[in-house]
């Protein structure tokens, strides 16, 4: 099975740092507002980029981000 984002997880992070605004944690992510919210709602999109900028934002926040990666 190939690695891949918890959108369950990443909502959880929305909801947690960012009050479930998802302008705020898209812009914290570095990503377009509306992909963050297509993938978060139908899976579509959660790519490289989602990744790669996840992991930069729990670094910056001192989290794990392999607890937001499901194997």
């Amino acid at each position: 099975m190939k690695p891949r984002l918890s959108r369950e997880k990443m909502m959880e992070l929305m909801q947690n740092y960012c009050n479930g605004n998802y302008n705020r944690f898209g812009k914290e992510l570095g990503v377009d507002p509306a992909h963050l919210y297509r993938f978060l709602k139908t899976g579509i999109g959660g790519g490289k980029k989602m990744i790669f900028s996840l992991m930069e934002f729990c670094e910056k926040n001192k989290l794990d981000y392999k607890n937001y990666i499901e194997m």
